[in-house]
């Protein structure tokens, strides 16, 4: 409230900061019409203050988001690469550079199938990016296996993920890379345990029933004959009681070998414990097929070993049952052979006998 009523001084009071003014004499209906239009204009003011400050905050916080998200892609174990639409690389993670031996540089900007010198154009990498993702937003545990220059043979995971952004911007694609290369490598020691002998390395007596199944089966419908052979060695008792165990062990590593050495394609050999084999021969054509097989494992066992700077002499005894003459299950066939062997055993060692039911 002013006695001030020229416009010179008017002006002067706004510039001071002054937001309005009412001369004296006072008008009460003036003054609240003036104080209503003020309080109008303070809210608005407010109001706006307010909406910048939220405008403010939201611009801190989306740029906290994107750091933090940075944050993210580089502390994750597993490499994340994110793709354009073009399957260009739009960023990397840390480990991502880490674990396959590449440099932002050569990285940022450059389609994926051409990085390290194109060692990631892989057939299985472009089905998924280029014929699955585009029917599907998300695709997780896509096994691919590759030989990088660099690093070597990876079995790798692949998660993929489409994104789609906000409107008007192209759509990203998330690639997150498990290596799980050192996980198959223990499956496959688990499963070799689980199907193979651990001193030689040969299947055990599991998978030899799981192979004897399924030749028995292919010689039923092609209507031919199979053979089983009980293998044991001639006085390896006198091996390990004499020499010792670890003698024992290597002669019988070694029998493995010639055993294996002495087998057709196709065939199987196992071992059941001890000094105890089991051979598979599949399609015979006829019984003498088998002999011939037994024959040369013989002959083979007649040579001396060199163990430890032991010579040792130690022959080998051969039973054989033919599928279907001599049983037509697995039970029938290997206990007759187990008959045949003893029975050479009896006639001599160092020699083969078929089955023989009288």
């Amino acid at each position: 409230v002013t006695a001030l009523r020229e416009t010179e001084d008017r002006v002067k009071g706004i510039e001071a900061g002054c937001d309005d003014f009412i001369s004296k004499p006072v008008d009460k209906l003036e003054l609240l019409a003036r104080v209503r239009s003020l309080l109008k204009v303070k809210a608005y003011n407010d109001l706006m203050d307010n909406y910048r400050k939220e405008l403010e905050a939201t611009k801190i916080s989306a740029d906290e988001a994107r750091e933090y998200a940075e944050n993210i892609i580089n502390t994750v174990r597993a490499p994340l690469i994110v793709l354009d639409k073009d399957l260009r690389v739009v960023k990397a993670s840390r480990s991502f550079y880490d674990v396959f031996r590449v440099k932002p540089e050569e990285t940022i900007g450059q389609l994926i199938y051409d990085l390290g010198n194109k060692q990631w154009d892989i057939p299985k990498l472009r089905e998924l990016l280029e014929t699955i993702l585009p029917q599907k937003a998300t695709f997780d545990g896509y096994e691919v296996e590759h030989d990088f220059t660099t690093i070597g043979r990876r079995t790798m995971l692949l998660n993929a993920r489409q994104i789609q952004r906000a409107s008007g911007k192209e759509r990203i694609i998330l690639l997150a890379i498990e290596d799980i290369t050192e996980r198959k490598q223990t499956e496959e020691k688990i499963r070799q345990m689980a199907f193979h002998d651990s001193l030689t390395g040969l299947p055990n007596r599991k998978l030899f029933s799981d192979r004897l199944g399924i030749t028995l089966t292919h010689a039923r419908r092609n209507q031919k004959k199979a053979g089983i052979m009980m293998f044991d060695l001639d006085n390896f008792k006198d091996v390990n009681d004499i020499l010792g165990h670890d003698v024992g062990d290597i002669l019988l590593k070694e029998t493995a070998e010639r055993l294996s050495a002495s087998l057709r394609e196709g065939d199987t050999v196992a071992r059941f414990g001890g000094d105890e084999f089991v051979l598979i021969l599949p399609d015979l054509e006829k019984i003498e097929d088998a002999i011939q097989v037994a024959q040369k494992i013989v002959d083979r066992f007649r040579k001396p070993f060199l163990v430890d700077n032991h010579r040792l002499v130690v022959t080998s005894s051969i039973g054989i049952a033919i599928f279907p003459n001599d049983g037509l299950d697995e039970r029938i066939l290997l206990k007759n052979a187990d008959i045949a062997m003893y029975q050479a055993k009896q006639a001599g060692r160092a020699r083969y006998q078929l089955y023989n039911k009288g």
